[in-house]
């Protein structure tokens, strides 16, 4: 059973709190968050080839997170597999006690460190939120019957500063008919157009889970000079904020940043729970947990 689905279904406002697979097998470092904040995080986002760049299997690392007591949500791309594959995978996840998934699309392998791999897509993230579905009632996409179907809880991205928002809001609704049972927006720092996208799309029944992040001090000069090329945006005010400072520095500010944007996400009903990018740091997390007041 899931706690993720539980605590959002019991109104719980959970925490997920990303760790970073290692670009190897040494996996001591990547587990450092779960040993030390389990009992204080609901569940552990395990990311898949994060943006682009080869690293452990999130499958291995999301068994790798439950042995060590972590309640693992596994993202999975349609970048680097097929169908045949991502099923596979799929029903691997299951096996081994996988239930939260979270599908994406995934970022193009030019932004990655394998820039001459051959992205595949063979299904997109409604695509492959049907395909699990499918799954999840004893058929593989083919319509041939499983010996056992999977159980799984199954979220999706949306994008809240998307422009225009109009083909952002019509594929919310397509993950939802698709079969989404949360969602995890992109990193927040403007709530002022976070508001104005909740106005906008309505959940209809979906929970979900604003992403809050710790930015770097590289990321922070780059959207100073207008160079930050991402799907969101960090508004002056924050930038004045972290800004200066030696890079453990802004990382500090970072952190406390983000917990009083949970604060405030959370006082004014503007999501079900936090999903948080700390760089997979124990101590950046707990920073964020002592300023959110969780």
């Amino acid at each position: 059973m899931s706690k993720l689905k539980d605590a959002l279904s019991a109104g719980g406002f959970p925490l997920v709190v990303e760790v970073k697979p290692p670009k190897g097998v040494e996996v001591a470092k990547m587990l450092a968050p779960v040993t030390g904040l389990n009992g204080q995080v609901t569940a552990f986002g395990v990311p898949d080839n994060e943006h682009a760049k080869m690293r452990l299997s999130a499958l291995a690392a999301a068994r790798l997170v439950k042995e060590a007591g972590g309640e693992p949500l596994m993202l999975l791309t349609c970048r680097d597999r097929n169908r045949l594959a991502l099923e596979s995978d799929l029903l691997g996840a299951a096996a081994l006690g996988v239930e939260n998934i979270l599908v994406l699309s995934g970022d193009y392998v030019h932004q990655g460190d394998h820039p001459d791999a051959k992205p595949v897509y063979d299904a997109d993230s409604v695509q492959l939120l049907l395909v699990a579905r499918e799954l999840m009632a004893g058929r593989d996409s083919a319509g041939n019957a499983l010996s056992g179907a999977p159980r799984f809880f199954l979220g999706a991205v949306v994008i809240p500063e998307a422009q225009p928002l109009g083909p952002q809001r019509l594929k919310f609704r397509k993950k939802i008919e698709a079969g989404a049972d949360f969602f995890v927006t992109a990193p927040l720092f403007d709530l002022e157009k976070y508001r104005a996208f909740r106005k906008e799309v309505v959940p209809e029944g979906v929970k979900i889970l604003a992403c809050l992040k710790v930015p770097s001090a590289e990321e922070v000069e780059k959207a100073a000079k207008g160079e930050l090329r991402k799907v969101y945006s960090l508004p002056p005010a924050v930038i004045q904020e972290l800004s200066g400072g030696d890079p453990e520095e802004v990382l500090a500010k970072g952190a406390a940043l983000a917990g009083r944007l949970a604060k405030q996400l959370r006082e004014e009903k503007l999501a079900d729970g936090i999903y948080l990018k700390a760089k997979g740091r124990p101590d950046l997390a707990a920073a964020f947990l002592k300023a959110a007041g969780f």
